[in-house]
């Protein structure tokens, strides 16, 4: 069998049911890409008495060796987050049924239900965005477009922001909102100013989460610490909303 099994946002929000498949499990892969966690692969392998075998984004999405030997063995693929939050975890397991190898999920605390902690309604949020770190002849503004969609019709926008671990990459919160300016300026338009009101997190679901909103400008100043980041862009804010951002407000 294999198993996609979300680890959380915590090395503490492995579920008993998590635990209890990992201990019977024969191999346990971490997908490493997609996410960042607030502990050490040490820690975890501590956690569950297994070695883990780490792979990239090639190795996952292409040469999937979890899927080996998954016909005979009980195979765990490890994700940050919630197993299912990835499109490409959906194509693996389109995969392995068509491969005859079954296949079961194991459900986890992610970013889409942790965004609620800031204050915001989760029924009012629309489609979330993935902003990728800039590079040369690479400046898509598909995510600027979401944003402008969700604004229209009054929800709010949850933007991704990239990370490459392997690389020691992670897109900065100070970085995402000056290439909303730009975007913004470039367009001629006032989708997004430096008034815009906004909430930043960091390392949301973990002790030393942090969340600050306030506008645009003043988020540019604060230090969030280590990654991994998101930034909301509210739509019009109701009574209770506001109300609870006041305690995260940068000022």
């Amino acid at each position: 069998m294999l198993i996609l099994l979300g680890l959380g946002l915590d090395w503490k929000d492995l579920s008993l049911k998590a635990l209890e498949i990992l201990n019977k499990c024969d191999e346990v892969y971490l997908e490493n890409y997609t996410s960042l966690s607030c502990f050490t692969i040490l820690q975890l392998e501590k956690l569950i008495g297994k070695k883990i075998i780490i792979l990239d984004r090639k190795k996952t999405e292409e040469e999937m060796p979890f899927l080996k030997d998954a016909h005979l063995k009980d195979t765990a693929l490890l994700i940050y987050g919630d197993p299912l939050s990835a499109t490409t975890h959906f194509e693996i397991l389109e995969i392995a049924k068509k491969k005859n190898i079954e296949t079961k999920v194991i459900h986890a605390p992610s970013i889409f239900t942790a965004v609620a902690e800031t204050g915001l309604s989760l029924y009012k949020f629309g489609k979330t965005a993935s902003i990728p770190i800039p590079e040369k002849n690479f400046s898509p503004e598909s995510f600027f477009d979401i944003l402008k969609e969700n604004l229209s019709i009054g929800a709010h926008t949850l933007f991704l922001l990239d990370l490459k671990p392997d690389e020691n990459k992670f897109l900065q919160i100070k970085d995402t909102i000056e290439i909303l300016l730009k975007i913004s300026v470039k367009r001629k338009e006032n989708t997004f100013t430096e008034n815009t009101f906004v909430v930043a997190c960091a390392r949301l679901g973990s002790e030393n989460k942090i969340i600050k909103s306030g506008k645009a400008k003043d988020i540019l100043k604060i230090n969030l610490g280590e990654p991994p980041y998101c930034l909301i862009v509210p739509a019009k804010l109701n009574h209770k909303e506001e109300e609870y951002l006041k305690t995260n407000n940068a000022q």
